[in-house]
């Protein structure tokens, strides 16, 4: 082979060789699409849980968990049954420390501004300020349904986006604090801000809670997991094992007490 025949050989190979080590560009994934395009902020967070025609079906919620309750300087670990009535503002959950098992179960009522203890023969009222608080505690499980926030006299307002994409909305809404809800740039929920009244009548209360995981009833999409804080420090943190979103109420006697459990004393004699 002739010297130049040579020089052509080589330059064909290392041209060869760049072509082989140049790095391909990955393929361009499509752009995911946007949760919000031409949707309110409250619409596409609709659609992410389920969607109003699911949501909107919903007579009562109910799960059963574990949780970890951290309050008066101890952490106690319970099992919990949970039962909320979110167009009626009804609710009630039943727990107990995993030692102790479910016969000695506590169970508190909350309906209409009053709240109960429940145990098993007696329902004692609670004081106005523990009861407030019941109250607005489980308000957040009616705000979470979404559907209920287009109701009437209830405010929603959206305020100014994250730079992560989050979305946020201010709600007001009848016999409830207000609400601070945040969506992740798929429209799920993922955090809920509010302040509640102290039960012991102290300084109202900063309430962070926190939702992640999902778990799903007749396409209904509700988190699995829900951490909730108080001025900053750990309360509440839950997990769901089990959830239904029912599309009728259910007869609820508690199985722990003598009573049907179906309505306060008051109630019953009024009736």
């Amino acid at each position: 082979m002739t010297l130049f025949n040579r020089g052509i050989m080589a330059v064909a190979l290392v041209a060869l060789g760049a072509c082989a080590s140049a790095p391909q560009e990955a393929p361009v994934a499509a752009a995911a699409p946007d949760a919000y395009s031409g949707k309110s902020v409250l619409d596409a967070a609709i659609e992410a849980a389920g969607g109003q025609a699911a949501l909107s079906q919903v007579k009562e919620l109910e799960w059963k968990g574990s949780a970890t309750v951290s309050a008066e300087g101890k952490t106690t670990e319970i099992s919990l049954e949970t039962v909320l009535r979110p167009q009626s503002h009804w609710a009630r959950s039943t727990s107990w420390t995993k030692a102790d098992g479910p016969k000695k179960a506590r169970t508190i009522q909350a309906e209409q501004g009053k709240a109960w203890t429940v145990n098993v023969v007696n329902w004692t009222p609670m004081p106005e300020a523990q009861a407030i608080h019941e109250n607005q505690q489980f308000s957040l499980y009616s705000a979470m349904m979404l559907v209920g926030l287009k109701g009437e006299g209830v405010t929603v307002r959206e305020t100014a986006p994250g730079k992560d994409g989050t979305r946020n909305l201010h709600v007001e809404r009848p016999n409830a604090p207000p609400v601070d809800l945040r969506f992740n740039a798929s429209g799920k929920l993922i955090q809920a801000a509010m302040t509640v009244k102290d039960a012991k009548g102290g300084a109202d209360i900063a309430e962070v809670a926190k939702f992640s995981g999902e778990i799903v009833s007749n396409g209904v999409k509700w988190p699995k997991k829900i951490v909730i804080e108080q001025n900053g420090a750990p309360y509440f943190d839950m997990e769901i094992a089990s959830f239904e979103a029912n599309t009728a109420t259910k007869p609820r006697p508690l199985t722990h007490t003598l009573d049907d459990g179906q309505t306060p004393p008051g109630e019953q004699d009024a009736g």
